[in-house]
């Protein structure tokens, strides 16, 4: 029970967070999102990829939307970069809401699932949510990002590197 009212506290954090103006909402590109590419695991095919079955990619849109694409892996390894960067912008043309799609988008041997989701900023953090506990989180830096998701005994977080449209 306590765990629920936590997590719903959390919840409320951040929908505060959407609505509120202020100093703590920061305009669209404020913290560096790098449009154009996508983020991937700075070691690709590493043990969360391994152990997940899925290597996930990273990429933000215009007007706060974030990408996040689920390629199985191994065929992931196979994929290039300029691919991934397309796939995303089939599966933002699919939606203009919060969305989970899954397929090949005419460009894949096999399906990935693309999860579409609006974002916030929190202090020096990207929040949004993520299926876990509380709000995943990332942190911006200079060509590099760190994704932080919850878990249940401690915070799972994995480094990105900016990759270039192809």
């Amino acid at each position: 029970m306590t765990s629920f009212v936590v997590r719903a506290l959390l919840l409320l954090c951040v929908l505060l967070l959407e609505l509120l103006p202020g100093t703590l909402y920061a305009a669209t590109g404020a913290q560096g999102e790098i449009l154009d590419g996508h983020y991937a695991p700075d070691i690709v095919g590493a043990s969360p990829s391994q152990t997940g079955g899925n290597e996930i990619f990273v990429k933000f849109f215009p007007e706060r939307w974030l990408g996040l694409m689920f390629v199985p892996y191994p065929y992931a390894d196979r994929v290039a970069a300029g691919l991934i960067t397309q796939v995303f912008e089939r599966a933002r043309q699919q939606t203009d809401s919060a969305a989970y799609i899954k397929d090949s988008f005419g460009l894949l041997e096999e399906k990935a699932t693309v999860q579409i989701e609006r974002y916030g900023y929190y202090q020096d953090r990207i929040a949004f949510e993520c299926g876990a506990l509380s709000p995943c989180t990332i942190h911006i830096g200079d060509g590099f990002l760190e994704f932080s998701k919850p878990g249940v005994v401690t915070e799972h977080v994995v480094l990105y590197r900016h990759v270039d449209s192809e």
